[in-house]
């Protein structure tokens, strides 16, 4: 072999690398042009994804504006009686206050059920007889200062004297604590 023969061969393999490496570059320009579409693709499902999720959450905003609203007026009734004790000290008080003639009061704490923001509620089993203008009035004035207790039974009956009035009834303050 001679001189011309040897850098042919050089000339050669040269061209076979550069080959392989051009080939090598561009495979890889490729696999990462692939990568970035993909990458770019996936930017764009996430924009969208969360332009839809914005565009819901402001729709939820827009319509619990008024449960919002709702809640806002009425949590300061809940949080001031939030437990049993409270309920039960502030509904005897409101008794003692309007000095009626209680003969039998009897409190329970019940679950509420199917009602996830309101767990527990106490029970007040109360029995009076008293003066009908008196008790009429006091539980009129309980609804406004107490707005959150609900009475879900009266039964009245004659009392012993002629303007006595007897009350059996039963009262339920929705707690937000257990």
């Amino acid at each position: 072999m001679n001189n011309k023969h040897i850098a042919c061969g050089i000339v050669a393999l040269f061209i076979v690398v550069l080959v392989q490496l051009t080939l090598w570059v561009q495979g890889h320009r490729t696999k990462v042009q692939n990568e970035a579409g993909a990458a770019e693709q996936a930017e764009t499902n996430a924009n969208a994804q969360l332009n839809r999720e914005r565009n819901q959450l402001s729709e939820l905003r827009r319509q619990s504006t008024d449960l919002i609203e709702f809640l806002r007026i009425w949590q300061p009734y809940f949080t001031t009686i939030d437990n049993a004790q409270s309920a039960e000290v502030n509904l005897s008080m409101r008794i003692k206050e309007a000095n009626l003639v209680n003969l039998a009061q009897r409190f329970e704490s019940a679950p509420v059920k199917g009602n996830a923001s309101i767990p527990n509620m106490l029970r007040g089993f109360l029995t009076f007889e008293d003066d009908y203008a008196r008790l009429m009035n006091w539980l009129g004035d309980l609804e406004v200062k107490m707005p959150t207790v609900r009475t879900s039974s009266v039964r009245l009956s004659k009392g012993t004297r002629e303007n006595d009035l007897r009350m059996e009834i039963v009262l339920e303050q929705p707690l937000l604590k257990q």
